[in-house]
């Protein structure tokens, strides 16, 4: 009996010194967690960008990415050209900074036809044949899947490819709707996780807001997708049909914009020189319009000016003018000042012994 009593005692006292289940688990968190602790000895990888402008990165490895614009304001094209450039090494001032990436473009809104097109874009512009483009781009139409398994298919057809490069061009369909919160923080999340342990980056393209004063993308998702986005690019057609590509939402340094347009045959070409055009006459517009607005101002101004002198018997002290003109321009001394000698300066009024009066030319009809 003692010894049937010692057994029980000793599983008693083996039980009570392992931990619990919950214990067990919190201690594995844990351990988990000291795992991703940063300190000053941490070695950490150098970012990898997947491409550049003039020596600036965007896109990298890693980590997920937006492309935003309006409709039809050309967000496609621009990622046609950054896939030429990964695929050739360079496009215009876009530059690859892989060696020969694999490229895998998820389509959730286009045709199989439309599709192809992209296909057929990306081989006008590099030149490259046939073989080398099925080798370094697999391009799947998938606008036929359900939002409840676009996220499985698409770890499926990384995991398959192993691509450097993941371009989802409607990252939209992926939820049931870009409102609801917890679909898009669980979406992006899954992204984030999922371009961490693939080593590649992962670009998704959403529609702005409909609003034209609002350039922000679609609902949570769009907000959410912000937040964690590496790179955010927008893209802005002008009236010419020039095409901008700008970083809106930069976490480093910002790429430097860039541009293109479609050619009387509807082939993708570099409008650089032509979007410098349009800022310099934009300038020019810009400037004659401050200066017929100040113009047009000065000559107001001028007027009453001429009314008062008039209502004085055709002279009145400078002191005084000045004076009566900060109250009825409502502006400082100075800038009455600065006025009145600039209007002096042209010939508009004349001053003698700080007395000011019209001249010939500028006299009031009356």
């Amino acid at each position: 009996m003692e010894e049937k009593t010692n057994q029980v005692n000793n599983l008693v006292g083996v039980a009570v010194s392992q931990p619990t289940s919950d214990k067990q688990q919190q201690e594995e968190r844990l351990e988990l967690l000291e795992g991703l602790r940063i300190t000053t000895a941490t070695e950490v990888e150098a970012e990898q960008p997947a491409l550049s402008v003039d020596g600036v990165g965007f896109f990298a490895i890693d980590d997920i990415h937006g492309v935003k614009a309006k409709q039809k304001q050309g967000k496609t094209t621009a990622l046609k050209i950054c896939v030429a450039a990964l695929l050739k090494g360079q496009m215009f001032r876009v530059r690859s900074e892989l060696q020969e990436p694999l490229v895998l473009w998820l389509d959730t809104e286009q045709k199989r036809a439309d599709v192809k097109l992209i296909i057929g874009d990306i081989q006008r512009m590099t030149a490259l044949d046939d073989a080398y483009i099925d080798r370094h781009l697999r391009l799947y139409p998938l606008r036929r899947m359900n939002y409840e398994t676009l996220m499985d298919d698409t770890r499926l057809l990384i995991g398959r490819h192993r691509p450097q490069v993941v371009i989802i061009d409607g990252v939209v369909e992926f939820v049931a709707s870009f409102n609801d919160e917890v679909m898009s923080r669980q979406l992006i999340h899954d992204l984030l996780v999922l371009c961490e342990e693939q080593h590649c980056a992962i670009v998704n393209v959403l529609h702005e807001n409909k609003s034209a004063d609002d350039r922000n993308m679609r609902g949570h998702l769009g907000t959410v997708l912000s937040q964690a986005a590496g790179t955010v690019l927008e893209c802005n057609k002008s009236r010419q049909g020039v095409i901008t590509v700008s970083c809106s939402d930069p976490r480093h340094g910002s790429t430097p914009p860039w541009s293109f347009r479609f050619d009387q045959d509807g082939c993708i070409v570099d409008a650089d020189a032509e979007r410098q055009t349009e800022k310099q006459k934009a300038r020019e517009r810009s400037l004659q319009q401050k200066q017929e607005a100040k113009e047009k101002a000065d000559s107001q101004r001028l007027n009453i000016v001429l009314r008062m002198i008039l209502e004085h018997g055709g002279h009145i002290k400078r002191n005084e003018l000045t004076q009566l003109l900060e109250s009825q321009f409502n502006i400082q001394r100075s800038a009455v000042s600065k006025f009145l000698t600039r209007m002096i300066t042209d010939g508009k009024l004349y001053e003698a012994d700080k007395v000011i009066t019209a001249t010939a030319e500028t006299v009031l009809p009356f």
